[in-house]
Formats: structure tokens, C-alpha cells, sequence
């Protein structure tokens, strides 16, 4: 279906991007395949347009870095799934209620990091889906003070940061992996949901 839908632009072929879906694969914090077949990154054309620029911030920061995306368009079939596994329990705020849909299920949201000149994942701090406190970028002037987020994890963060903002994306406070492509009320406003992939 996305695959011949003109909304929404598949992300393989964009230079300095390596897809490594986590969903895809059991290597998340539900430990399953959440996504079965549906193997590759998609993003709404205005989302992909802001990724586009945010490719280019990067090459002048760090012209053979890479970015490694491990989430895009996530339909909302498996927001549900996700959302049944963390409802009333402490990763509750890291999961958006499936009723009212996330970012991902429209397609206006990335889960990235960082991958060096050597194809190695940049170090920064706390991995994808890391649900601890030194995860939030909120927090991480209080992990600098007690020596707990180093210089350089803190250095990598600003790295990415500095070109998915750059883009014209926004970074999610509680997680220093995911980027809206636009605020998440004009999202829900201005876009389609996506049920299934």
C-alpha cells in the first residue's frame, strides 16, 4: 500500500542513511517482531523533506557519518500492540496511547541515531528504546554534573540533534533517539493515520 501511495516516501535510497527497523526484528524492548513483512522506513513527503535537509546539516558536521534509523511510519495496528504491553506500568510515557495515535503512525516521526566512518554506532549514552531517566534529554544537564553522560556521549547527542533541528524537525524531550517532524497537535490535525502497514 505505501509502497505505490504518492504521500509517502520510502527512505532506503536516501543517501547517509542506514534502516535498521528494531520492530522488524526482536531486538526491542518487546523482544517480538512487531512488524512482520513491513520492513522498510517510510515517512509522510513533508517529513522526508525536512530529513532531506537534515542529511545535509549532517554532512557539514560529520561528512562520513551517517544516520541508522530505527523506526518511521509505524502503523497504529502495532501501536496497540506496543501500548498493551506498557499501559500502568512505569514505561507508560514512553509509548503514546494508540487512540490517539503517535507521531510514527502518521508517518511524521523518526527513531534515529548515529553511525561513524566506520559504520559504527555512535555512543550516546543509552541505547534505542532505553527507557531510563539518562535517556530524556530533559535530564542530561544533571548526568553531565554527576559524570554520568560523558562529554563525548553528550557531544554525539548534540550531534544528531544539531541536524535533525537543523532539518526542521523537533526533538521529543524524553527520548534522545525521536523527531517529530512537526508539533504533534498539528500532526493529528493536518495528516492521515496510518492503521496497517
Amino acid at each position: 500500500m505505501l509502497e505505490t501511495n504518492p504521500l509517502y516516501v520510502g527512505l532506503a535510497a536516501f543517501p547517509a542513511t542506514v534502516i535498521d527497523l528494531k520492530y522488524a526484528s526482536t531486538d526491542n524492548f518487546m523482544k517480538e517482531n512487531l512488524y512482520g513483512s513491513f520492513t522498510q522506513a517510510y515517512l509522510h513527503k513533508d517529513a522526508a523533506i525536512k530529513y532531506s535537509l537534515a542529511i545535509e546539516f549532517l554532512r557539514h558536521q560529520r561528512p562520513d557519518w551517517s544516520f541508522i534509523i530505527y523506526d518511521a511510519l509505524r502503523p497504529r495496528s502495532v501501536q496497540w500492540k506496543m501500548w498493551a504491553k506498557v499501559k500502568g506500568t512505569n514505561d507508560q510515557n514512553y509509548i503514546a496511547n494508540p487512540e490517539k495515535g503517535s507521531p510514527h503512525n502518521f508517518g511524521m516521526a523518526l527513531d534515529l541515531g548515529l553511525l561513524d566512518g566506520n559504520g559504527k554506532t555512535v555512543d550516546m549514552g543509552a541505547g534505542f528504546d532505553d527507557f531510563r531517566d539518562i535517556s530524556e534529554p530533559r535530564f542530561e544537564e544533571r548526568f553531565i554534573q554527576e559524570g554520568k553522560l560523558s562529554a563525548k556521549q553528550m557531544e554525539n547527542r548534540m550531534v544528531l540533534r544539531k541536524a535533525m533541528t537543523g532539518g526542521g524537525f523537533l526533538q521529543l524531550p524524553h527520548e534522545w533517539w525521536h523527531y517529530n517532524a512537526l508539533p504533534e497537535d498539528e500532526i493529528r490535525r493536518d495528516y492521515p493515520i496510518i492503521e496497517t502497514a
